[in-house]
């Protein structure tokens, strides 16, 4: 779920998000266990937001950040220096898709990142993503799916790419969330 602090409150996206689980979790009957968490948008004083605890994964203080398309400001930047400090556990949303030399100022500062399946797909930056990989940069694997279509194929062609390093990002997700599984 998408959280914009810009538009929304913490209280009604938790109402939302609770209602859609709910029905989720009344149609499937898989193996996997679903979190509700948040991908929320960086925006200037986020980092003061009420109820931001709210957002984390369910169970723990890791909470999804998604910087924004333009370039960071300097108050994005005062607020994202401000995360590093604070108890939430702050990790990059789908890093594949900004400038390497912003993400990799953020990781710099200690920020882990997540990937989309979709990113390493594409041959162009693989190299790279697959150094952050090596590098430890790199916690988490998404799909970013929005619905049932081109998402799974992804997903599967960037397992079948990462060969070993899958399980790799797989046990440094397991240790994120630990406190929970």
């Amino acid at each position: 779920s998408h959280f914009y602090p810009e538009s929304d409150t913490v209280e009604r996206f938790a109402q939302r998000r609770a209602r859609t689980l709910e029905q989720l979790r009344s149609q499937y009957h898989g193996s996997i266990r679903i979190l509700p968490g948040a991908e929320v948008h960086l925006c200037p004083g986020l980092d003061h937001l009420a109820g931001l605890e709210q957002l984390c994964v369910e169970g723990t203080n890791v909470i999804l950040l998604e910087l924004p398309f333009q370039p960071v400001s300097n108050a994005m930047w005062e607020t994202l220096v401000r995360f590093a400090d604070a108890p939430l556990r702050p990790v990059l949303a789908h890093v594949d898709r900004y400038s390497s030399g912003t993400i990799e100022s953020l990781f710099d500062l200690g920020f882990p990142g997540q990937l989309n399946a979709e990113g390493l797909c594409r041959l162009r930056g693989r190299g790279l993503l697959l150094d952050w990989i090596d590098e430890g940069y790199i916690l988490a694997l998404g799909s970013d799916i929005h619905g049932t279509d081109v998402g799974y194929r992804q997903w599967n062609k960037a397992r079948k790419l990462l060969r070993d390093r899958f399980d790799t990002i797989q046990s440094r997700t397991e240790e994120l969330l630990e406190d929970i599984l």
